[in-house]
């Protein structure tokens, strides 16, 4: 990797060449010298001694043709045989084991590396990909990788030197046996690539089938209660069907040109002219009997690398396949960079938006001109319709997005000239749609600070009222969530995401909507929450509590992603008539729902 690559996470660097998909094994190949370097001696010495094993017949026979061999002369035969046995297998077996350990670390590097570049990928990246597709590169396409150095490449590389070997040699038995082999040779290979032409194409289709169908199988079990809700369990399961119909006839189609392996035809003509050869070389008395067996046994040897090339060929044209998918994510462009060498200091709270223009597209802008101020320490409500810009205004205070123009500033420092990771550790975020892990309580909270004591993890749940709820669960802070939350009420997910900000003491929180998912009888303890969190911290709230709207010290009243006003509650409601139509509106559903709160109490 290029020095100068700053990624967005910091993450270990991998120095790898990822120009192409062959570079990019080659250099994982050769990040264990030893292991490769002993396959390629290994494979030559181990063939070399199985090419032996002819010869030794050859002049066997030819002493028993010639009626001089004795007892003693079959018996040394039959060691030679032996030992050339036993050691082509012992080092066999050795190189077995270094192309296995070299397949698994080649899983294991790949797997860490794709794993950190997501995590290094801007939010804008993660906005365009399929959650299901992006596992099976994860998973099936790395695990692919691993497969192609072997058996494919451990199996390929064998049939190539079970290809020199024998010619070598016949050669040394007599040149003129080489003519039939040797054009075999040059027809095998050019065989051999057409093959692999029609094969990699399909096994290209066959890798994004599989992300097809992994995508929207993702899509349908985390959305399982939309669909049982809408009753289109039918229409998921002809979905599913089709798409795994798709890859049956790609997979079919793959096997009908693995079944149309023409080299192993052409390998049983050229044994036979080959024999049909010999014999003539043989009458004309060029060559011995001896000979004549020993080039038969060494023709032989040339069905290995013909027929096992079938299979090798296919799980290596996968393997490449899957290289190129997984070099389309390492290799996608990173819009925010770490900046390693950025200001890391401790954050006073200070931020301006100033002439900031941003859009998730370049091209279609969703922030228009945005210009405004706030100190340290205050409270900032922003306030508009449903896709004025709220929540993507935030986002670009913790450089989750970019600006395409103007600058956000933070103590009067470009976001952009920050270390991010020293920015983030300082924005504190509690969304709307709280994301929780499929962790012990425990975990999710201390996920804020992982180096906080079990005091200060106890005092942020207290403060975010939390403390009592998970007290009154089985384990407490050990009790295991479900998945996102689900064996929580909204609630609870609002308050242990609650925590997890307070314990990360963030100067600049962001509470996006955080009170949204309550219910009236969580909401007053909610409301304590929010505001023991906001003391001290410069806070953005994104919400339609009047009361925190009404508190707020200064308002942006946002309007097709431009500000329309700034202000105080008193100054908007006299100066700005979209101003109190929303406060209105937000008046009538907070009456609304005190009214529910009401009759629940008294039920």
């Amino acid at each position: 990797m290029d020095s100068s690559d700053h990624r967005e996470f910091s993450a270990k660097k991998f120095n790898y060449v990822r120009k192409n998909p062959y570079l990019w094994i080659l250099s994982h190949i050769i990040k264990y010298p030893w292991l490769p370097a002993w396959v390629i001696v290994g494979v030559i010495l181990s063939m070399g001694l199985q090419g032996m094993i002819p010869m030794v017949i050859g002049n066997a026979f030819q002493k028993v043709y010639a009626g001089t061999a004795t007892v003693r002369d079959i018996g040394n035969f039959g060691l030679q045989i032996l030992f050339l046995g036993l050691g082509a297998g012992i080092i066999q077996l050795s190189t077995n084991v270094a192309i296995e350990f070299l397949a698994q670390r080649m899983e294991r590097d790949a797997r860490e590396e794709l794993y950190a570049e997501l995590l290094a990928k801007s939010m804008t990246f993660h906005d365009r990909q399929k959650v299901g597709d992006i596992m099976a590169r994860v998973t099936n396409d790395v695990r692919q990788l691993n497969l192609m150095i072997n058996p494919g490449l451990a199996l390929v590389y064998r049939a190539l030197i079970g290809l020199i070997v024998p010619l070598l040699l016949i050669y040394t038995i007599n040149p003129e046996l080489l003519l039939i082999p040797v054009v075999y040779v040059f027809i095998f290979l050019f065989l051999l690539k057409q093959y692999n032409d029609k094969l990699s194409v399909v096994a290209m289709e066959l890798r994004k089938q599989v992300g097809v169908i992994n995508s929207r199988l993702n899509e349908t079990l985390t959305g399982i209660h939309v669909v049982r809700a809408f009753t289109q369990e039918k229409r998921e399961k002809e979905i599913f069907h089709k798409n795994v119909k798709k890859y049956r006839d790609l997979f079919v189609k793959q096997a009908d040109i693995v079944a149309k392996y023409f080299p192993l035809l052409v390998l049983g003509i050229a044994i036979a002219l080959g024999f049909l050869h010999a014999l003539f070389l043989f009458q004309r008395g060029r060559i011995n009997f001896g000979q004549l067996v020993s080039y038969l046994g060494l023709l032989g040897m040339l069905r290995f690398p013909t027929f096992i090339n079938v299979f090798a060929l296919s799980v290596i044209t996968i393997g490449i396949a899957s290289a190129k998918r997984i070099l389309n994510i390492i290799n996608a462009q990173v819009d925010i960079d770490q900046n390693v060498s950025g200001i890391k200091k401790k954050i006073k709270g200070d931020v301006e938006f100033r002439n900031v223009v941003f859009g998730y597209d370049p091209e279609k802008p969703v922030l228009h001109n945005i210009n405004f101020k706030v100190r340290a320490g205050q409270s900032v409500a922003l306030v508009g319709m449903t896709g004025s810009g709220k929540t993507t205004l935030t986002k670009l205070i913790s450089r989750l997005y970019d600006v395409q123009e103007g600058k956000v500033l933070v103590d009067g420092i470009d976001v952009r000239e920050w270390d991010l990771e020293s920015l983030r550790s300082q924005v504190g975020l509690v969304e709307q749609d709280v994301f929780l892990f499929s962790k012990t309580i425990r975990d999710n909270i201390l996920f804020g600070n992982e180096n906080a004591t079990e005091e200060e993890m106890i005092n942020a749940a207290k403060m975010a009222q939390a403390h009592d709820f998970i007290m009154a669960m089985p384990k407490g802070y050990d009790t295991v969530i479900g998945e996102r939350g689900i064996t929580l009420s909204g609630g609870q997910r609002q308050r242990i995401a609650i925590a997890r900000a307070i314990l990360s003491n963030p100067k600049i929180l962001i509470l996006d909507d955080a009170s949204s998912a309550i219910d009236s009888k969580t909401e007053d303890e909610i409301q304590i929450a929010i505001r023991r969190v906001m003391k001290g911290r410069t806070t953005f709230l994104i919400t339609h509590r009047i009361a925190q709207i009404r508190h707020a010290d200064l308002i942006v009243l946002l309007k097709r992603g431009s500000v329309v006003a700034l202000g105080t509650h008193e100054e908007l409601l006299k100066t700005e008539p979209l101003y109190r139509l929303i406060f209105s509106r937000f008046d009538e559903l907070e009456l609304k729902e005190l009214t529910a709160k009401k009759k629940d109490k008294e039920r």
